[in-house]
Order: structure tokens, then C-alpha cells, then sequence
């Protein structure tokens, strides 16, 4: 019975590291030279690389700085984007004390990232936690607050989706003509449209477009004590006993006008209302 035991325990040993050995190669693949120097052009100081896929993909996991990252390459050595794990101390002074002077400056920072991409402008992550709860904090540079996401819905990070060129044309002249010395956060492409985070006038600003380059919408977050007075009497008046939640100032081709949501208790309803106080249908 001890020699049958002895022999199965060999086995399963033998089994696991047979395992531990394939995953250790697919977790360190062998790369053209056209990607190593392309890594090396880039991060002259990478050390203890080592190389990956992630879809259509190679992905290079490196130390540089004393700071860990992961470079995203094209086939062809093309660099898209790079995500590094930061200190929080390491980030940058507006960064910090934004966080430091905001809701969520008690809570737990888990993690920190710096995220840079072919381009966009660079933005940085703080991982928060209290309790169960899990916020992502994107902030720009100079410490604008673009988006919380909870529950950890931000740690999955991608190269920037890139529309066709002769698109992607039209949306930048379109920004350039509207909105001057706006600097491109993000560009995603969600159901059938092209989505354009912008920061104009230290504002984070959501620009939408149709596929082929059109221009549909503009929104971006408002404080309360911004809507105009004639916003906030018109909506009281209509909506006795409901309490503001969230504001947004939203431009149109067909015009402009102030989206509010409000709550009592049950489901929220959401009114839009023009600047001298006329509730939209």
C-alpha cells in the first residue's frame, strides 16, 4: 500500500510540474527581433522582460524605473499603449491632492496605475476600497476627474479603438473647430457610435458621433449651484417633493439644453429643460 501511494504521489508530481512547464512557456514566448528592439526603443532601461498575447497582440511585462509595466505592440512592433503600477506618492502633485481633497480620500488605495496610449492624452487610475465596495478613479494630468467606475469596472485596460482614418478626420476637425485646445482622453465605439472623451476648459467632456463622422451630441457633468436659476425654479415647480441627484448641461444639433435627474424614492426621471426654463417633452 505504501510503495502504490508512493508511485500515485510521484505522478501527480510529475503531472504539475509537466503543467507548471507548458504554462511557463505560454507565458513567455519567443518574439520576432522587430518587437524586442521596438520594446527597446521605447524603454531603453527594460529589464526582466518577458512577452505575452493578448488577442492580435504581443504584450511585454518589464520593469523600468523600479516601476512594473506591460507594453502593448502591434505584429509589426507598433506601440499602442502601456499600463505602469505607480507608488501613489509617485504621482503627479495635482493628481494627488485631488484625491486627497475628494469623497473618497478616507478610503483604502489598493492599487494605482498610469495609463498611456497611442494618441491620447495620459491618465492615471487610483483603486479605492471601503468595505465590499471597489471604485476606479480616472484623473488627468492636471488632476480633472474623469470618470468613477465601481465595483472594479475599470481594471481591464486596452489599446484606444482607432475608426477609420478618413472618420477619425472628421472628429478631430470637428473638435479643433468646436472645442480649441481640447486634449482626447478616450475614444471608444459603443452601440453603433463613436464616444470622445475631451478635456476643454478644465471640463470632462463627452463628444458623440455617428460611424461615418457626424457629430450628435455633447454632454458634460454640471454642479448644482451651476444651473441657471430659471433651470432649477422650473423643475421645482413641476416636481414638488423630488430632490436634484445629478445634472448634466447636453449639446445638440438640433440645440442645447440641461438634463436633469431627479429621485423621491422610487425610479429616477430624468427632465430636460432649455435655459430660460421650458421643460422639453
Amino acid at each position: 500500500m505504501k510503495l502504490k501511494m508512493y508511485f500515485m504521489l510521484m505522478a501527480i508530481g510529475l503531472l504539475g510540474f509537466s503543467l507548471q512547464s507548458c504554462d511557463d512557456d505560454d507565458d513567455n514566448i519567443k518574439v520576432p527581433a522587430e518587437l524586442q528592439n521596438a520594446l527597446y526603443n521605447k524603454y531603453p532601461t527594460a529589464q526582466w522582460v518577458e512577452w505575452e498575447t493578448e488577442g492580435s497582440y504581443y504584450v511585454a511585462d518589464f520593469y523600468y524605473n523600479n516601476w512594473e509595466a506591460e507594453a502593448w505592440f502591434t505584429r509589426d512592433g507598433i506601440w499602442q499603449m502601456t499600463e505602469t503600477d505607480l507608488p501613489f506618492n509617485d504621482l503627479p502633485s495635482a493628481v494627488r491632492n485631488a484625491f486627497q481633497n475628494s469623497t473618497y480620500a478616507q478610503w483604502r488605495v489598493d492599487d494605482v496605475d498610469m495609463l498611456e496610449r497611442t494618441g491620447l492624452e495620459v491618465f492615471y487610475v487610483i483603486e479605492v476600497e471601503s468595505g465590499n465596495m471597489e471604485t476606479d478613479l480616472h484623473y488627468s494630468q492636471d488632476g480633472i476627474l474623469l470618470k468613477e467606475l465601481t465595483d472594479g469596472g475599470g481594471n481591464s485596460y486596452w489599446p484606444p479603438v482607432q475608426p477609420d482614418n478618413s472618420v477619425m478626420n472628421s472628429v478631430r476637425d470637428f473638435i479643433n473647430e468646436h472645442y480649441a485646445d481640447a486634449r482626447i482622453i478616450e475614444i471608444d465605439q459603443e452601440q453603433g457610435n463613436i464616444e470622445v472623451d475631451i478635456i476643454h476648459e478644465n471640463r470632462n467632456k463627452d463628444v458623440t458621433f455617428d460611424t461615418q463622422g457626424n457629430w450628435l451630441s455633447t454632454s458634460w457633468d454640471l454642479f448644482y449651484n451651476e444651473l441657471p436659476q430659471a433651470v432649477s425654479q422650473a423643475v421645482q415647480t413641476a416636481y414638488p417633493g423630488y430632490r436634484l441627484d445629478d445634472a448634466d448641461y447636453v449639446e445638440t444639433p438640433a440645440g442645447s439644453y440641461y438634463l436633469v435627474e431627479l429621485e423621491n424614492g422610487g425610479p429616477d426621471i430624468y427632465v430636460r429643460v432649455t435655459e430660460n426654463g421650458e421643460i422639453l417633452e
